[in-house]
């Protein structure tokens, strides 16, 4: 005993500090220390451009501990420009009823209304299920708590409704994703209000990369050469599938009849054939984690419930690598990811957490 004591003495005459410190957790973050903020700036180095930007996000909560307002800002004028119109700053408030959540994204004063979205929360699992955006419809499906399914399917109301739809499995071990797969296939569905008989209706499917296509010039758009796409004629039903082999393209699928009716739908073309993951598997999985943050920042919901850390994202498009800071406490205060695509352009996003207990 006397030994000890005298140990302890030495400590504190050399350090200033108690003999007692944290002692680093082998299990997540806390249940009473949540995510109160985080910026995330990002440094782009490409074979054209040198450029950085940060993104800050904060969050509120309602004393069911759910997210009810994320205060979003940035430095990216290509955020400002196209989704924020002109606004530096935005409030996304969630509205919360029963399983449904309506989501607004408006100006700090209330107005403009930029986006509304919605999504349905599975009461049993507190799990999303199905998300409602401008255009897209994503439902999700789950093996326990673990994503298996995302299927997407992206609408135009224009002269009726056309939809174009994929879909990803998730395969998963010891709690972690091993890889998402997507078959190949995009389905399309035209309105009913095309004429299909006999023959009447023909469809494009363009590769629009760097188009700006608008409807007025819909009908024209096929006699441009210079854009690759594929024409099937002679359509005689109201659905169509393509192959996707330029996985990472975006595509504009239209079609035209005999009436010269037109309709079309965009699709994004951010589905890749496969994507692996790695993960830290002694890294047990906690709020910083890169797939729950990006969740959380977008619905106040983790859609990820893997059992560890993220490590590595790689499909033919990119590569991401992600690394974490660990306090004493066991909460991340620091995550970066390091992307890098198939043209060895480099994305580094370092992520600085700070959080709150309540």
């Amino acid at each position: 005993m006397k030994k000890l004591l005298l140990l302890c003495s030495v400590v504190v005459a050399l350090t200033y500090t108690s003999c007692k410190k944290p002692v680093h957790s082998l299990q997540p973050t806390p249940n009473n220390v949540r995510l109160m903020s985080y910026t995330a700036t990002t440094h782009l180095l490409s074979t054209s451009l040198v450029d950085t930007t940060s993104d800050n996000y904060t969050f509120f909560y309602d004393g069911n501990n759910r997210v009810i307002k994320i205060l979003f800002s940035t430095s990216d004028t290509t955020k400002i420009n196209h989704w924020l119109q002109h606004q530096t700053s935005v409030n996304m408030t969630f509205y919360y009823s029963n399983d449904t959540c309506i989501k607004t994204i408006a100006a700090l004063s209330g107005t403009p209304v930029i986006e509304i979205d919605t999504f349905i929360i599975n009461s049993s699992t507190g799990l999303i299920a199905t998300t409602f955006t401008p255009g897209v419809v994503t439902n999700y499906q789950y093996y326990g708590k673990l994503l298996a399914i995302q299927s997407d399917e992206y609408y135009n109301n224009y002269h009726g409704v056309t939809t174009v739809s994929d879909t990803r499995d998730y395969t998963s071990d010891n709690g972690n994703f091993l890889a998402s797969s997507f078959n190949g296939t995009l389905n399309v569905t035209f309105p009913s209000t095309m004429s299909v008989t006999p023959y009447a209706m023909r469809d494009y499917w363009m590769n629009i990369t760097g188009l700006n296509t608008t409807a007025p010039n819909l009908i024209d758009v096929h006699h441009t050469p210079q854009i690759p796409g594929i024409v099937h004629t002679g359509l005689t039903t109201y659905t169509d599938q393509l192959d996707y082999t330029m996985s990472g393209t975006p595509l504009l699928i239209f079609a035209t009849d005999t009436s010269r009716d037109t309709c079309y739908v965009d699709y994004p073309g951010n589905v890749w054939p496969s994507q692996s993951y790695s993960f830290y598997t002694n890294l047990a999985n906690r709020t910083g984690d890169y797939l729950q943050l990006t969740s959380f920042s977008l619905w106040g919901n983790n859609l990820y419930q893997n059992a560890n850390l993220v490590h590595t994202i790689v499909n033919s498009g990119y590569t991401t690598n992600v690394t974490y800071n660990i306090d004493s406490y066991s909460n991340i205060t620091q995550m970066t990811a390091v992307i890098v695509d198939s043209l060895a352009n480099t994305r580094n996003i370092t992520y600085n957490l700070q959080y709150e207990t309540f």
